[in-house]
């Protein structure tokens, strides 16, 4: 593990941060892409790669096994947990988790403060393989302080509004107005209740190192819920 400023032929990567083996960063997909570049303090996990013309911001942080491809841009704060994909020609603002197994397809616009659930599906054409000329893919856009639950479906060049919350399993297929709910297949769209009308916790958005990062201290068995038998 590699604590210092790591060095890589088409990256650059900021002071003080982790990289584990079997990262590769800057991979050149094309003899003509830039370089790439993580911000100050990030941490990235065994099986990580990240293409050429990537540029990310401080307190990055991936899990095992992501892979992000070319053209995508990151501001401060940002995770890609394990085994989750952005497929390139993709923004992220501050403050964007994306959990474990999702997958971003290209063009793709994502606020600041956006938690996205694992499990979730991103999709950018409508109809694909069956229109001729092909049109240019468009995913979804995400407003600042979305929270989009786990297993959920985003259909092509829908927008979902500033603080608005998608249950669980639905399936977004239109826009969706800021602070609102979805749930359900296709997603309803309701009033977003009082309780959650609100900007997401930043205390999750805005995180300078997760659970499990080497800088963190060891939480040993006291983080295991003590109204539950012991695990060991």
């Amino acid at each position: 593990m590699n604590s210092a400023t790591a060095e890589f032929e088409n990256a650059d990567i900021g002071e003080g941060s982790v990289v584990e083996p079997g990262v590769t960063v800057g991979f050149r997909y094309h003899p003509d892409c830039g370089r790439a570049t993580i911000g100050a303090r990030s941490i990235l996990r065994s099986g990580t790669i990240i293409y050429g013309d990537v540029h990310l911001g401080d307190y990055f942080q991936s899990g095992h096994h992501t892979v992000i491809r070319g053209m995508v841009r990151g501001g401060d704060y940002c995770t890609l947990c394990n085994h989750s994909c952005i497929e390139g020609v993709t923004r992220m603002g501050k403050g964007v988790r994306i959990m474990s197994h999702v997958y971003i397809p290209t063009r793709t616009w994502i606020g600041d403060n956006v938690f996205v659930g694992p499990g979730v599906t991103f999709l950018n054409d409508r109809y694909p393989c069956r229109r001729d000329p092909m049109p240019t893919p468009r995913s979804a856009t995400l407003e600042d302080d979305v929270t989009v639950g786990g297993g959920c479906t985003i259909l092509p060049g829908v927008t979902i509004g500033e603080r608005s919350f998608i249950a669980a399993g639905a399936v977004v297929n239109r826009d969706v107005p800021p602070r609102s709910l979805v749930k359900g297949v296709p997603g309803h769209i309701e009033p977003l209740p009082k309780d959650l009308d609100r900007e997401n916790h930043r205390g999750l958005t805005i995180q300078p190192y997760d659970l499990w990062h080497p800088a963190q201290p060891h939480p040993g068995p006291s983080i295991w819920p003590s109204d539950w038998p012991e695990p060991w």
